[in-house]
């Protein structure tokens, strides 16, 4: 009988293990034996909702060791877990059976029979080689929450056993722990983003109350625990005031950073100062004709070679214009998303660090600008609201026509800058893989449209 698919929902085929994957959970409702099996939506949130059907469907809590979140619905997708009581007994219509007799169940599909395998193998192989996959190993948990004990025995907080894992992968995790005093939260981070542990660590030294505080750092997983964050994201909220006190903090926390950038640097934010920018243009450019010669239709447009030119040009004297005012380079945030800014009456706090660089402040605020500007197209309010309340900390230090100069300025460059940050534009993949080579083809068309905007108010700029 044919199965209904539904190309938003992710079929994921569970491998449930425990007693250190010698055994594995097997539904019992259909003739012979099966893997679990969820239904998630597709998008954000894989593993949070992974766990949470599981614990609706089977009763059972469970935590993740690995997962597949596959873009094509014709994928099957399998998820490794691990239940987190070892000893309760099975939930209804499931059985626990030994994991060396349920690699060669005859039951079994053949690709299931293989992800079991290959899984078991890799467990294996994380539990002998730990530094390989601390999260992919069978009862690492338990060591996490010995671990948050000692951290928080201290401070007269105990954890209550509750937790919500969010993320999940060999290197990296983020899971949210309840404690007697409030939730904390566990990230670990790998390559490429390893370097958000001493960044995190570094602005919560620096710039405290601006940042989660950070309670104690597990070297080994490149982990670091911190108090959870009251309030409100900003991705919830289209008002105004929540907006305009989110941009006016974000300008104290850069104005605040001036004197710190080097230690910022030093720390692994990336150094995307106007000078380094500035010679990432004629490679960037360069570049770009090769990926536009290798787009095989329209649309969308193809910008030709003396298009690229005229944009290089264009940043090139943008850069000349921005280095006139003086404005300092500062702490920046790539990825200043609203789901990243969390606002409530005693203050704003900027999360998630991992894309943190130092450069000319108004890209960030761009950034932010246009994240109010796709979520809410329609607060015109809170946007007519934002600008004035991040200039006005700035007006301590410059004029308000100098202001205003750079504001025009920054839109062209601030695309330029989220372009060349992302080192892959640069390596062979975005000659070889179509997707990459079209994510920055559009970035690079977002660019000379900023760059025709601003030719149509001013030369000697042509786009």
């Amino acid at each position: 009988m044919a199965t209904e698919t539904h190309p938003d929902l992710i079929e994921c085929r569970l491998i449930i293990t425990r007693r250190k994957a010698s055994e594995i959970l097997f539904s019992t409702v259909h003739s012979g034996s099966s893997l679990p099996q969820v239904r998630v939506s597709r998008g954000v949130r894989f593993t949070e909702q992974l766990l949470a059907r599981v614990r609706q469907d089977y009763l059972l809590e469970t935590y993740c060791l690995s997962n597949q979140n596959p873009r094509s619905p014709d994928l099957l997708s399998y998820a490794v877990l691990e239940a987190r009581r070892q000893n309760d007994e099975a939930p209804s219509a499931t059985t626990w059976i030994s994991s060396q007799e349920a690699a060669s169940l005859e039951a079994l599909s053949a690709p299931d029979r293989s992800a079991i395998s290959s899984s078991l193998e890799d467990l294996d192989r994380y539990t002998t080689e730990p530094e390989t996959g601390p999260f992919a190993r069978p009862g690492w948990i338990d060591e996490l929450f010995r671990w948050v004990g000692e951290v928080t025995q201290p401070l007269g907080l105990r954890t209550t056993g509750r937790f919500e894992q969010l993320n999940a992968g060999p290197t990296f995790s983020l899971m949210r722990i309840e404690t007697s005093g409030g939730a904390l939260w566990f990230k670990a981070t790998g390559e490429p983003n390893a370097r958000e542990l001493p960044i995190s660590v570094s602005l919560d030294r620096l710039f405290p109350g601006y940042v989660p505080r950070v309670l104690g750092v597990h070297p080994t997983w490149n982990g670091w625990l911190s108090e959870e964050t009251t309030g409100r994201t900003l991705d919830e909220s289209s008002d105004s005031q929540a907006w305009a006190e989110a941009a006016r903090t974000l300008a104290e926390l850069q104005i605040a950073s001036v004197p710190k950038t080097a230690m910022l640097i030093e720390a692994g934010c990336r150094n995307l100062t106007l000078r380094e920018l500035s010679q990432r243009i004629d490679p960037f450019v360069h570049r770009m004709c090769d990926l536009m010669a290798l787009q095989k239709k329209e649309p969308p447009q193809v910008l030709k070679h003396a298009e690229l030119g005229s944009l290089g040009d264009c940043l090139k004297d943008a850069l000349s214009r921005l280095e006139q005012h003086r404005m300092p380079s500062t702490l920046g945030h790539l990825d200043l998303n609203p789901g990243n800014i969390v606002v409530s009456p005693s203050g704003c706090r900027f999360l998630d660090w991992a894309e943190a660089f130092v450069t000319h402040p108004l890209f960030t605020f761009e950034y932010l600008s246009e994240h109010l500007r796709r979520r809410f197209p329609e607060a015109h309010v809170a946007r007519e609201a934002l600008a004035p309340a991040y200039l006005k900390p700035w007006e301590s230090f410059f004029s308000r026509e100098a202001l205003a100069e750079a504001m025009v300025t920054s839109p062209l460059l601030a695309v330029f800058t989220y372009a060349v940050a992302d080192k892959r534009w640069t390596s062979p993949e975005a000659l070889d893989n179509p997707a990459v080579a079209g994510y920055f083809r559009s970035l690079t068309r977002s660019a000379y449209r900023q760059a025709t905007r601003s030719a149509a108010r001013r030369e000697p700029c042509r786009a």
